[in-house]
């Protein structure tokens, strides 16, 4: 049975929707998905705890902190491969697989566009900047199509964190091709993830091996997400990879520590990515083994907050800590810790509002439409 994140027998959360992991298989998955979503969260806030004058250098030091969206991206592509690797071998079947994943992503994508854009149109009244996005109707609908992955109307978009969503998508519409190939040759997902990994890493990096993180993070968002996607769905269809990974738990523990060391210290951009790859396979490998300590099973759950945490972060962060705490009470160290506490506070239990009583409903209303069923995995009732 799902595990709740809520002890049993408190009844003061009755009354709540409990958070239920997907599946008992894939709760270090979870977890790790978790963390990578905070992580993303300090990596667009924390630069308000410096004067404006230290942000750049800051920024030099931490700003491998976004290839967290990497881990995104092979945990994405295992657990869709685990989940869809058989259900998309008709033309019926990949429709209902696009139906499934538009449900998950589109109507939440939809509301933050919409609430950032009224956000960004009040900051706008009063202080003219040219770090603001582009109000041009084609700019707008852009971001509503997921198209700016393509096509980017200038430098800053409504919801920054949304072209990940489009490269994503476009995974989606892949997947199908890649399921067949798994189905067909197991290993040759994870070499193509693996050869266009290396091409790029090469075109990128080349030998320069202290290269930073930007180098990576500066490729078009197809070109980055689709290597990381392979790998994951590779690393479903060749298991024995994964299997062969020794004290996994152990492993995922130190790969997880030193990975947020040196993005947090400024190491080479090859070296993180590197600890990307081994965080992902440890996980991977720890749930093969389903060895799951009463640790694992409190606190996988709020996996199912990922999503909710990634969309909604930057308007909390723009609001509170960049318009109130730095434009309005100039980055007073007091205030802003307040700030923080609250910004912080505020995203995770407004994500769960939203993970309960926004996505979920609207997951389950376009799941059901053309007779599909509205039963989700890792939600009550």
């Amino acid at each position: 049975m799902p595990r709740s994140v809520f002890p049993e027998g408190d009844h003061r959360c009755t009354r709540l929707p409990r958070l239920q992991v997907a599946s008992d298989e894939l709760l270090h998955l979870d977890l790790v998905r978790f963390v990578a979503s905070i992580g993303i969260v300090f990596l667009h806030s924390h630069l308000f705890f410096y004067s404006a004058e230290q942000r750049a250098a800051v920024h030099q030091v931490t700003g491998g902190l976004a290839l967290f969206v990497d881990l995104f991206f092979v945990i994405s592509g295992f657990i869709i491969a685990s989940i869809y690797h058989d259900r998309v071998g008709h033309v019926k079947d990949i429709g209902r697989f696009m139906q499934r994943r538009i449900g998950r992503l589109v109507p939440l994508h939809w509301l933050t566009l919409a609430l950032s854009i009224g956000l960004w149109a009040i900051l706008a009244s009063f202080a003219h900047g040219a770090h603001q996005p582009d109000f041009s109707p084609i700019c707008i609908i852009n971001n509503a199509l997921l198209l700016h992955a393509f096509v980017t109307c200038g430098q800053f978009q409504f919801n920054a964190v949304t072209w990940s969503i489009g490269a994503e998508m476009v995974m989606y519409l892949l997947f199908p091709i890649i399921a067949l190939l798994g189905r067909r040759w197991r290993s040759a997902p994870l070499v193509m993830g693996i050869a266009i990994s290396g091409t790029l890493f090469i075109r990128t990096y080349g030998i320069d091996l202290d290269g930073g993180p930007y180098m990576w993070t500066a490729l078009h968002p197809v070109l980055r997400a689709l290597p990381t996607f392979l790998i994951g769905a590779g690393l479903f269809y060749c298991p024995v990879i994964a299997r062969k990974v020794p004290s996994p738990q152990l492993c995922l523990g130190l790969a997880l520590a030193t990975l947020i060391a040196a993005m947090l210290t400024g190491m080479p951009g090859p070296l993180q990515l590197l600890l990307i790859s081994a965080v992902a396979l440890s996980a991977i490998a720890s749930d093969m083994k389903r060895r799951r300590g009463p640790f694992i099973r409190r606190i996988a759950p709020l996996g199912q907050l990922t999503y909710s945490i990634y969309m909604w972060h930057t308007l909390f962060i723009l609001a509170l800590m960049n318009a109130v705490g730095d434009k309005i009470l100039h980055n007073r160290t007091g205030p802003m810790m307040l700030l923080t506490l609250l910004c912080y506070g505020a995203i995770l239990a407004w994500s769960y509002i939203s993970f309960s009583f926004i996505e979920t409903p609207a997951r389950r209303w376009v799941d059901g439409l053309f007779g599909g069923h509205r039963r989700l995995h890792g939600v009550p009732g």
